[in-house]
């Protein structure tokens, strides 16, 4: 490969509804994918059904007072310039802040149709959780070569402490793992570098004398705390969502049912995170 050619940085897109209130932080997104900046673009999803429906006579809303009264399409069209005003601003001081490239983008399509078109040029794929449905059915459909590599189900809020938890592919604690980083234990390690929190890691089985000792390692190199390595009998959703209970981030390899992880994203007060390891039993091969 020449070395001359200067790589692309990752890129993350963030699908919002401009219908629904979610608080938005960038710092996890910083380093979802890697210690180098990426570049995160944020896509408010405008449902063109939406708007067609406030202009019709039956269309009503229900107001603070819990009163019901007719849904103006003037109204509507001030809410959503109001959540394009405020989530402009937001991006805008979260790109100083943080020293990346963050844009927001206004799209006014069917959010299916837009979340099919976001998958095709993200690395990374950030989702609120009633749209958990329909990512995950597209992320599972994912199956020629492509670039995305993270779906992640975000919380309306974030915990504001938890620990990072991961469900570890047994093939990715064996030695000789694919290249650094890959993996969902390394995205795991350096969430809970960057963030301050301990590390949990959760597998299927009993973990052997040479894993364990190398998951201790890996902690200890990348300067986290390794709260615990706990075995389970199988990754069903009770085992899955009761050691994850307090995590502010779940990391599943990208095989784990769709079901178990729509199901996880309601249940825990954190995200859940599905990543494709290069690789892994998933992956395409070169």
């Amino acid at each position: 490969m020449n070395e001359g050619i200067e790589r692309r940085a990752a890129r993350i897109l963030i699908a919002l509804s401009a219908e629904v209130e979610t608080r938005i932080s960038l710092d996890v997104y910083r380093y979802l994918l890697g210690d180098a900046p990426p570049t995160i673009v944020g896509l408010l999803v405008e449902n063109p059904r939406l708007i067609a429906h406030a202009r019709s006579a039956l269309a009503r809303e229900i107001v603070l007072s819990g009163l019901e009264r007719r849904l103006e399409p003037e109204s509507l069209e001030r809410q959503l310039r109001a959540r394009w005003t405020e989530l402009r601003r937001l991006f805008d001081i979260e790109s100083a802040r943080l020293g990346i490239d963050a844009t927001l983008e206004l799209v006014r399509e069917e959010r299916r149709t837009a979340l099919a078109k976001a998958i095709e040029r993200a690395d990374a794929l950030v989702v609120e959780r009633d749209a958990a449905a329909e990512a995950l059915e597209l992320w599972s459909g994912v199956t020629r070569p492509a670039s995305l590599r993270a779906l992640l189900l975000a919380p309306p809020r974030w915990p504001a402490a938890g620990e990072i938890v991961v469900l570890a592919d047994p093939s990715m604690l064996a030695a000789g793992p694919p290249a650094r980083g890959a993996s969902e234990v390394d995205a795991a390690l350096r969430l809970a570098r960057r963030t301050g929190a301990p590390l949990t890691v959760l597998v299927v089985g009993a973990a052997d004398d040479d894993a364990s000792a190398r998951l201790a390692r890996l902690a200890r190199q990348a300067g986290v705390r390794l709260a615990a390595v706990i075995p389970l009998r199988s990754a069903t959703l009770d085992a899955l969502a009761d050691a994850a209970r307090h995590a502010s981030v779940l990391i599943l390899p990208s095989d784990v049912a769709p079901e178990i992880a729509a199901a996880l994203a309601t249940r825990l007060r954190g995200a859940t995170l599905l990543w494709r390891s290069a690789g892994g039993r998933d992956s395409a091969h070169e």
